[in-house]
């Protein structure tokens, strides 16, 4: 019998996901910043023996009217985030 439970942590971008998360760990686990947008990929953070805690990049959900551009861009990484792809 399993008797420990995953918790994901989600929402919109920049509202504080990674900011609860090391609250509850009373440690600076995962990054925070005030750039939305910071945390990019999944991470998983025990939080016990018994928890364990997903946080996850923020979400933006297509508002009615809006069509695939719009989400596309807001959900596009910063421009100085890029990776020049001509550069050696």
């Amino acid at each position: 019998l399993k008797k420990s439970i995953t918790v994901g942590v989600v929402g919109l971008p920049n509202v504080g996901k990674s900011s609860l998360i090391n609250s509850l760990k009373r440690s600076h686990v995962v990054n925070v910043g005030a750039t939305p947008g910071l945390t990019r990929t999944m991470q998983e953070v025990q939080l016990d023996k018994n928890v364990k805690l997903l946080d996850c990049p923020g979400v933006v959900m297509l508002k009615p009217g809006e069509n695939g551009v719009s989400i596309a861009l807001r959900n596009c990484k910063r421009i100085e985030k890029l990776d020049d792809p001509i550069s050696p």
